[in-house]
C-alpha cells in the first residue's frame, strides 16, 4: 500500500502472505482485513469498519459507544484533521490517556462531566505531577477542539477549568564535563556506550533522534534531523571530533546500534543508556536527556546568544534557552557578589584584635 491508511496494521504468516488489521483507538481486538490488499473491495471494507468505528460501533465483545458520550467525543476527535497535526508521540501519548480514561468514565455524557471529575482523576496520579499536567491538557484539546463553532460537538470546555500541577521543577540532572571524561574513559573507542556519548554530546539532539542517525543522513558535512517528538527539520554540523570517534562505523546506515546489529526503540534507548552510565560508575538519574543540557550550559557561560542555543538544540521557542542563559547569568553575578562581598568580609576574618575603625 503506498499510502497509508489509519488504524491499519499488517504482519507475514510463515509462507510469507502479507495479512492486513483494523484496530483503531479503543477497540480491544483487531479485525482481520477479508479483502485483497490494493483492490476497490479493500478499501471499501475499510472505509465500512472506519464509519463504524466512527459511529460508536464495537466489535462483539464491547458495548456500544453512546454517540453523546466522552468516549465518542474522544474517539471523533482522534480521527480529527486537528489531531493528525499534532507530532507522532504527543499523538501516542493523548490516545493513552484517552483510552485508559474511558474505560473508567467514558459513559459519562460529554456535557455532563464537570470540573470536578477531572480534577480527581488528575489526583489520582499523585506525585506525577507531569503525567497529571499532561492529562488535563490532553483533556483540555479534546474538549477545545470539540467545543469549537466549526465542530459544535460540546457546549463547553470543562477541563479548561481544571488546574494544572506545578511544573516547577529542576528536571534531569545536569552531567558536568567529570561525568563526561569518568563516562568516556570507562569505555574503549568503539564501544556503542562511548559512541552513543559521543552522538548524543557532540549532535546535542534528544535520544530519540540519536539513535536513528547514520550515514544516511549527512548531507555535504551536515547531519539532516528531524525531530520525532516536534516534527521540527534542523541541520547541525558532523563535527570532526565526532567523526574521528565514529571511526569506521561512520559508514554505517545507524551509528548506534543494540548488539543484535538494530536500531533501538526510543525506550530501550534511553534505558540502555542510563545502564551504561551506572555501569561506568555515575551516580543513579545521570540520563541522555540530562548530558544534552551539558552544552548549552557551556555555550551560555561563554555568553552565546538565545538564537544560537536555541539553533543547537533545535527549538523555536526562546524558553529552552533563556533558561541557560538565566542560570549563567546568575552564576556570574554571584561570582561578582561574593567577591566584592570578600573584600569587605575579609577586613574581619583577618583582623587580629581590635575593633574595625
Amino acid at each position: 500500500m503506498k499510502n497509508r491508511r489509519k488504524y491499519l496494521y499488517s504482519d507475514t504468516d510463515r509462507h510469507g502472505n502479507r495479512r492486513w488489521y483494523f484496530k483503531p483507538p479503543g477497540w480491544t481486538r483487531k479485525t482481520r482485513m477479508a479483502q485483497a490488499e490494493g483492490t476497490a473491495a479493500f478499501h471499501t471494507e475499510y472505509e465500512t469498519l472506519l464509519e463504524k468505528w466512527r459511529s460508536g460501533d464495537v466489535p462483539e465483545d464491547r458495548k456500544k459507544v453512546a454517540k453523546d458520550s466522552v468516549e465518542m467525543m474522544l474517539r471523533q476527535y482522534q480521527a480529527s484533521a486537528a489531531f493528525a497535526a499534532l507530532a507522532p508521540s504527543t499523538r501516542e501519548q493523548r490516545s493513552n490517556f484517552y483510552i485508559r480514561f474511558c474505560r473508567k468514565h467514558g459513559a459519562i455524557g460529554r456535557d455532563d462531566l464537570t470540573p470536578a471529575d477531572l480534577a480527581k482523576v488528575r489526583d489520582a496520579f499523585g506525585d506525577r505531577r507531569f503525567a497529571a499536567r499532561n492529562f488535563v491538557k490532553a483533556m483540555r484539546r479534546a474538549y477545545a477542539w470539540a467545543s469549537s463553532p466549526e465542530v459544535g460537538l460540546a457546549t463547553g470546555n470543562p477541563a479548561a477549568q481544571v488546574s494544572l500541577p506545578s511544573g516547577q521543577t529542576d528536571g534531569h540532572t545536569r552531567w558536568s564535563l567529570d561525568h563526561v571524561l569518568k563516562f568516556k574513559n570507562f569505555y574503549p573507542k568503539g564501544h556503542r556506550a562511548r559512541i552513543a556519548l559521543a552522538i548524543l554530546l557532540f549532535t546535542v539532539q534528544r535520544i530519540s533522534d540519536v539513535r536513528v542517525m547514520g550515514r544516511a543522513q549527512v548531507r555535504d558535512g551536515f547531519i539532516k534531523v528531524k525531530h520525532y517528538k516536534t516534527g521540527n527539520e534542523i541541520e547541525i554540523p558532523l563535527l570532526s571530533i565526532l567523526r574521528d570517534e565514529l571511526g569506521d562505523r561512520y559508514k554505517e546506515m545507524i551509528w548506534w546500534q543494540s548488539e543484535l546489529g538494530r536500531p533501538y526503540s526510543i525506550k530501550s534507548a534511553s534505558m540502555r543508556f542510563s545502564d551504561f552510565a551506572k555501569d561506568a560508575g555515575l551516580p543513579s538519574g545521570y540520563t541522555a536527556h540530562g548530558l544534552r543540557k551539558c552544552v548549552p550550559t557551556i555555550l551560555a557561560e561563554m555568553g552565546m546568544s538565545e538564537d544560537v542555543i536555541m539553533s543547537v538544540l533545535g527549538d523555536k521557542s526562546a524558553d529552552a534557552a533563556r533558561v541557560y542563559i538565566q542560570d549563567a547569568n546568575r552564576k556570574a553575578l554571584a561570582a561578582r557578589g561574593l567577591r566584592a562581598a570578600e573584600t569587605e568580609l575579609a577586613k574581619i576574618w583577618n583582623k587580629k584584635s581590635g575593633k574595625l575603625s
